[in-house]
């Protein structure tokens, strides 16, 4: 796999390179951010449970999301990569993975992966101080009585400047890594 490029998987007979802006364009920017994480997820986690220069089979690859429904950014770009969601192999468990740190949404869920790749498990839970407080604050509010046009032209660019962090960033140091 080449790392910060294209997440490189096999689909039968056709080696595919996505690109983080192939799952933006799949999903569209309104959850960019879990477009940025979960294109992250997947270039890392893939690259630590298969050996180095080892493409993944799509039809072996299985990832949970404890940010739950919600979190479409994860799903669709999950979903566009290794069509997890269309095989019944991607799940949104708020209380899945095991007791640790990491960000957590106001609806319950958290900034937590599993990546499952032929057997091998895989957590990854997003470090601290990678999602700002506005952004939480911004979701507590739409939670409580919805948001007004400018809160949500606000969350907005909000969300972009997460996209931009994850997406400039190595994959390796956003999250924590658990084997399972």
């Amino acid at each position: 796999m080449e790392v910060g490029k294209y997440i490189r998987v096999q689909d039968r007979d056709t080696v595919l390179e996505i690109s983080y802006e192939d799952m933006i364009k799949y999903h569209g920017r309104f959850n960019i951010g879990g477009v940025a994480l979960a294109f992250k997820a997947l270039e890392l986690g893939l690259s630590k449970c298969l050996p180095e220069g080892e493409i993944p089979m799509r039809n072996k690859i299985s990832f949970n999301s404890a940010l739950g429904i919600s979190a479409t950014g994860v799903v669709d770009g999950v979903e566009m990569a290794t069509r997890a969601l269309s095989r019944g192999c991607l799940s949104t468990d708020m209380t899945s993975g095991p007791d640790i740190t990491t960000t957590v949404n106001p609806d319950g869920g958290k900034f937590y992966f599993e990546i499952n790749y032929d057997g091998v498990r895989l957590g990854l839970a997003l470090k601290e101080g990678l999602i700002p407080e506005e952004f939480t604050e911004i979701l507590r509010i739409a939670m409580e009585r919805g948001l007004n046009e400018d809160e949500m032209q606000r969350l907005q660019v909000v969300k972009e400047a997460i996209a931009a962090t994850v997406i400039s960033m190595e994959a390796k140091d956003l999250f924590n890594l658990y084997y399972l």
